[in-house]
């Protein structure tokens, strides 16, 4: 998948295998302490993302784009409640499948308040090809320099197995890591793993105490482990159910796109000088990573693009647990 260019390539790749795996009997499986350093790889991964020219977009335009944030927050929560109460999906599923972040980063959350990983897994996977596909055409019908070729590039600059830049970065980096996994054990929380080495990485980083750098095999060993995590997880019986809801999903896929699209019109009006590419990439419902992969092989402001996702996903990081266990609780009462 990687060598086809598909997006998502090392998350997908290893969940498809695993699922075939599990449909054909195997009985493997990854408890949860994988997936918890799994987690604690992608919060130093967010914290990696910040950089100057983030931080000084930032600076100028933070309050439109916690304000935009917050609006998508709404919009996808209002988009799951609908769908929840129509009883298209199960439980709080639509809440997390939906969700505007990172798409590894939401499965987990998702497992962790007892979501079905595999349902919201489907959801999130199906949206990042759908939105990198849109951004394809958006790109297309602009005309920007280099809108159909590469955009599809799941990574560029070191080869997966490169070493680390800097020695003592890498080291750093582990420590940061192993800090994340202690503080999930001790507070009992797993989200420790990840919010731990996000924000507290990004903070140490911006201050210039520490240096992030992990080799490209880390985090691609992470992200098979998700894919594992949730493919193995997978029987004939589940399978079955989430291909006949799909539908249903793409549904509510296309319809988040929409309203995204229509923020992303906002944006361009609230941000001067913002063209509509980058104003679609910086508001793209297709998770952080995807969105970057594209913007860094067109003709966009990439620190834009870079600091709207960071922002929304922090957001829905923070506020999305909690909104979900309040959608979810106040659908138990009104039944």
């Amino acid at each position: 998948m990687r060598a086809a260019q598909l997006p998502a390539a090392l998350m997908l790749g290893p969940m498809i295998a695993a699922i075939g795996f599990a449909l054909g009997g195997a009985k493997a499986r990854l408890s949860r302490p994988f997936a918890l350093g799994a987690q604690t790889v992608l919060g130093c991964l967010i914290a990696k993302w910040f950089n100057s020219g983030l931080l000084s977009v930032l600076a100028t335009h933070w309050p439109t784009l916690i304000g935009l944030s917050a609006a998508t927050l709404v919009m996808t929560a209002a988009l799951g409640l609908l769908i929840t109460r129509r009883g298209w999906l199960p439980g709080t599923a639509a809440i997390w499948g939906l969700s505007p972040g990172a798409a590894s980063v939401m499965v987990l959350l998702a497992d962790e308040h007892g979501a079905d990983k595999r349902i919201v897994a489907l959801m999130q996977y199906s949206r990042i090809i759908l939105v990198a596909f849109a951004a394809i055409a958006v790109a297309q019908v602009l005309g920007h320099p280099g809108g159909a070729a590469g955009l599809l590039v799941p990574s560029a600059g070191r080869a997966l197995w490169s070493p680390p830049l800097h020695a003592l970065g890498f080291i750093e980096t582990i420590a940061l890591s192993l800090a994340g996994a202690l503080s999930a054990k001790l507070t009992r929380r797993s989200s420790a793993a990840l919010f731990v080495p996000a924000f507290g990485g990004a903070a140490l980083q911006a201050a210039g105490l520490i240096t992030i750098d992990l080799p490209p095999l880390v985090p691609a060993i992470a992200f098979g482990v998700i894919g594992w995590y949730v493919g193995l997880s997978f029987t004939r019986e589940a399978l079955a159910y989430c291909l006949k809801i799909f539908p249903r999903m793409m549904a509510a896929i296309v319809a988040m796109i929409a309203m995204c699209g229509l923020l992303s019109v906002l944006l361009a009006e609230l941000v001067p000088n913002t063209d509509p590419l980058t104003a679609y990439l910086s508001m793209t419902p297709g998770g952080m990573d995807t969105a970057v992969v594209i913007a860094a092989t067109t003709n966009v402001s990439l620190p834009l693009v870079l600091a709207a996702q960071m922002v929304r996903l922090i957001i829905v990081m923070i506020a999305g647990p909690s909104m979900a266990k309040a959608v979810a609780g106040w659908q138990r009462r009104t039944v």
